[in-house]
């Protein structure tokens, strides 16, 4: 995709959302590599969601919608989501719950920024590998921050990234 295409892409997607534009692009070329269907863990009101979807590939969006700051219900996070899509003519396959519940299947690409958490997010990992990611991606890898525990588990278990834009850290899996 041109820039000229990739910028209306991106004006085009939902204003919600912390995906800037080098790291909306970083995020679409990575996807774009890896061939076969998309896992995004964390999926908020859509914003990176819109922008997978544009692929028109297979999209699984896992994200329980709780734990939001601002006072707005999971079922109104929820409710925006669906609406981002479909004014757009997209589509995903939503599993509203946490990635630990989650049955995995196969995928290409897994983008993760869901659970903020050490933990969280080595589960997210755990998740995208159990799924054969061949690319991941992972959203707010910080050296400052509550982003610091996102990246110190990445670390732990993918190792260096492959590339990195501002807070989004890309790896290429070996299988």
């Amino acid at each position: 995709m041109n820039r000229m295409e990739f910028d209306e892409l991106y004006a085009s997607l939902p204003a919600d959302g912390w995906l800037s534009y080098p790291e909306a692009r970083a995020l679409f070329d990575a996807a774009s590599l890896a061939p076969g269907p998309i896992l995004e863990v964390g999926c908020y009101q859509g914003r990176a969601s819109c922008l997978l979807a544009s692929l028109r590939r297979p999209l699984y969006c896992v994200d329980p919608f709780d734990g939001f700051a601002g006072g707005m219900s999971g079922d109104e996070v929820e409710r925006r989501w669906r609406e981002n899509l479909k004014s757009r003519g997209l589509s995903a396959e939503l599993f509203r719950q946490r990635a630990e519940d989650w049955e995995p299947r196969p995928v290409g690409f897994a983008y993760l920024d869901g659970d903020h958490s050490y933990e969280g997010t080595a589960s997210q990992i755990r998740l995208a590998t159990a799924c054969g990611a061949a690319a991941v991606a992972v959203h707010d890898v910080n050296d400052t921050g509550g982003g610091v525990e996102v990246r110190d588990a990445c670390l732990a278990l993918l190792g260096r990234w492959h590339s990195r834009v501002e807070r989004l850290a890309v790896w290429e899996l070996i299988r």
